[in-house]
Order: structure tokens, then C-alpha cells, then sequence
């Protein structure tokens, strides 16, 4: 019997494990961290990698550790000081350096040991503790457990792609599995979408490929410092969002808070660089069909265009992730939910039903917009301590 399982072994989970560990709220022998790879942050680092992101757009202090400026006292420990790993006004850090004090706490606190590769395929509760079970044919008791859910499974494909994919493997999605190498790919390539990842991953490639790539948005490039108000961190907005008691209004002004699809402004300069320079086109458009044959995008307005590889950075599907295996639980233990699909939890501990507990995207309702990243991963974990 376990005494914690947290399902998601990617930076939400991670982050409550190593605050339990450190806090000493449980020993390794008593933690369980089930997750599809076989390593902690597996999906977060082949993200990040792919679109080649030099720099977090979080500040310093949101990390997985407990002291919020141990990644400014890492970064003089390690030498990283005598190389700028802090961007802009907010030392916003390296992906490297950040990736290397996540691997250090990994190491330090042994959380391998804790780790167990499998996929989450039901949850059972019983008299006094819950049975956890895998696709793989496992099962496994234990106290309590986290979902620590990210979006990664369901990677978001427009209409028009869906149906071009069926007929070519020339379109891939960013996220999607079995991605290819970047360095095989067919000239000319286009990349769909207008937020962070594909302004990275498009600036990336046009390095690599000079004037063979191309950037194809729908709406002007938007930028913001952060994906939602500094504001969301605090009392500010989070004050007037906990005393919404109607949960659709809550996930409206989730909606309305967040900078979806917008960028920084060192990318935005970046692109308009790159294509002063005629590394990239920039082309503001609608896509709606690809002709599979003559290779060519068909817009909303204009010629066709040519691109004989597209790449999808088109996010996530936006419906509460694991459903599909949780729904058995829902109905059998009657959690309530709201209308957008996603939990309705305990304000104080985001405890879904006794000692089954959410964070990640699944706790937004109480989280609010910030509920996905780094810092929503350090609130939710400090929410859950209270109760463990």
C-alpha cells in the first residue's frame, strides 16, 4: 500500500513530488509516480527540444524546487553565471539550465526510485483507500492520489489537415507522435499557427533552411511578456475570480484571461528579422485545404501556395485531459464537474473526492489561468499539502 500515487510524471507531478520529499510530508518507498515514459519530464523536454526554445517565458523563481530563488543560487553554484542563462526584465532562464537543476533535484531526492512506467487506465475507490490501475495489467493501492494530467495526449488538428493527413505524410503536427526528424523533412516547409511554439520552432528552421520556410497565421501576431497577466499570480485578479461562484463564468474569464497564441516580443522581432532578411515569409492567412498532389496550400483568400511539408503548431485540444479512463470514476463516485467537462474540486486542498486530488490543467476552475504552467503547478502543490 502506497500511501501517494500522482499520475503525470511531467513538471506538475514532478514539482509536488519533490516538495513532499523535501518537506518530508513522506519517504520514497511510500510515493508512486506513474507516468506513460520512463523518465521524469520525458514530454516536456522532447517539446521544448523540437521547437528548439532557448529561453522559459516564466521568471526564475517558477521552478520545481521549494525555495523560490534556488534556481538564481543554482545558477551560481553550477557556473552558469559566467554565461548569461537570464533573460529580460523578469531573468527569465535558459531551458539548459533549467532542464539541469530539474535533473538535479531528480537526482538528489531519487525520485527514479518512486518512478513506474505504465499508462493510468482506471481509478477504483474502496473502504479507506483507492486501486489504481494500468493498460499494462498492473495494479496498485495506495492512500491518495494526484491527477497531475498535462494536455500532451491530444494535439490540436484544424479540420482541413485532418482530412489532408489521410491522403499525404507530408503534414505532421509539432506534438504529435512519432514526429520525424527535422532534418529529413521536404523543402519548402510551412509552419501553421501563431503562438510561442511556432514562432520558435519557425525561427529555428529558418536558420537551418533560408528562405525555404514560411510562417502562415490567421490573426496579427500578438505579443505579451507572459501567456496571461502578471496579475493571475496574486490577490490582484485571483481575489475576484474565487468569488465567482458560477463555474461557466469561471471558465470565461479563464478564457478571456489567457494570451492564447500570442508571443514575446523578442520573437516577434526575431520573425520580422528573419524575414527583413529573407530567411522566412510571414504570411497572414487563413489555410483551408492542402492539395496533396501539386503540394500547394489553399487559402481563405489568394493564390495557392507552395509547401511541400507543413508542421502543425496548432496547441492542444482544450476538453480536461484523461476522461477517456476517468469517466468510469465520474459516474461511479458521482464527481461532480462543470459544464466545460473539467472538475469542480475543494477550494482549499483541490481534492476532487476524499484523497483523490487534481492540479495541472485539471484544477483551472480553482487555479485559475495560470493552472497549466509552472507557477500553477507550484500553487497547486501548495494547495495539496494542506491536506497531506
Amino acid at each position: 500500500m502506497k500511501k501517494i500515487i500522482i499520475i503525470g510524471g511531467g513538471i506538475q507531478g514532478c514539482t509536488l513530488a519533490v516538495h513532499l520529499l523535501k518537506k518530508n510530508k513522506i519517504n520514497n518507498s511510500d510515493l508512486l509516480i506513474i507516468d506513460k515514459n520512463d523518465r521524469p519530464l520525458s514530454n516536456w523536454k522532447a517539446c521544448t527540444n523540437i521547437i528548439s526554445m532557448p529561453f522559459l517565458r516564466s521568471p526564475s523563481v517558477h521552478h520545481m524546487d521549494v525555495n523560490p530563488f534556488s534556481l538564481e543560487k543554482y545558477s551560481k553554484q553550477s557556473d552558469y553565471h559566467k554565461v548569461n542563462h537570464f533573460y529580460g526584465y523578469y531573468d527569465r532562464p535558459s531551458l539548459e539550465m533549467f532542464n539541469d537543476h530539474c535533473d538535479t533535484l531528480i537526482h538528489d531526492l531519487n525520485i527514479l526510485k518512486c518512478w513506474h512506467q505504465g499508462n493510468a487506465a482506471g481509478i477504483e475507490k474502496h473502504k479507506g483507500y483507492w486501486m489504481v490501475k494500468t493498460a499494462e495489467g498492473k495494479t496498485f493501492n495506495t492512500e491518495k492520489v494526484v491527477l497531475a494530467i498535462g494536455l500532451g495526449e491530444h494535439p490540436f488538428w484544424p479540420e482541413w489537415a485532418e482530412q489532408s493527413c489521410k491522403d499525404a505524410a507530408s503534414i505532421y503536427h509539432i506534438f504529435q507522435k512519432g514526429m520525424p526528424e527535422l532534418d529529413r523533412i521536404t523543402l519548402p516547409v510551412s509552419i501553421i499557427g501563431g503562438g510561442i511554439s511556432a514562432a520558435h520552432l519557425a525561427l529555428s528552421l529558418s536558420k537551418k533552411y533560408p528562405g525555404q520556410t514560411s510562417l502562415i497565421f490567421r490573426k496579427d501576431l500578438k505579443v505579451h511578456t507572459f501567456d496571461s497577466d502578471p496579475g493571475w499570480q496574486g490577490p490582484m485578479y485571483m481575489d475576484k475570480f474565487n468569488q465567482i461562484n458560477d463555474y461557466s463564468i469561471r471558465r470565461n474569464t479563464i478564457i478571456e484571461a489567457r494570451h492564447k497564441g500570442s508571443i514575446t516580443k523578442e520573437l516577434y522581432l526575431g520573425l520580422k528579422s528573419a524575414e527583413k532578411s529573407g530567411k522566412i515569409k510571414l504570411i497572414k492567412n487563413e489555410a483551408v485545404s492542402y492539395d496533396t498532389v501539386a503540394k500547394k496550400l489553399h487559402f481563405k483568400t489568394g493564390e495557392p501556395y507552395e509547401a511541400k511539408s507543413i508542421i502543425l503548431a496548432t496547441g492542444f485540444h482544450s476538453s480536461p485531459p484523461g476522461m477517456e479512463w476517468l469517466k468510469n470514476t465520474v459516474e461511479n463516485e458521482n464527481l461532480r464537474c462543470a459544464k466545460c467537462g473539467y472538475p469542480i474540486v475543494a477550494p482549499e486542498t483541490l481534492e476532487w473526492e476524499e484523497g483523490l486530488f487534481v492540479m495541472g490543467p485539471l484544477a483551472e476552475l480553482e487555479i485559475g489561468p495560470v493552472a497549466r504552467n509552472i507557477a500553477g503547478a507550484r500553487r497547486a502543490t501548495e494547495r495539496i499539502l494542506r491536506a497531506i
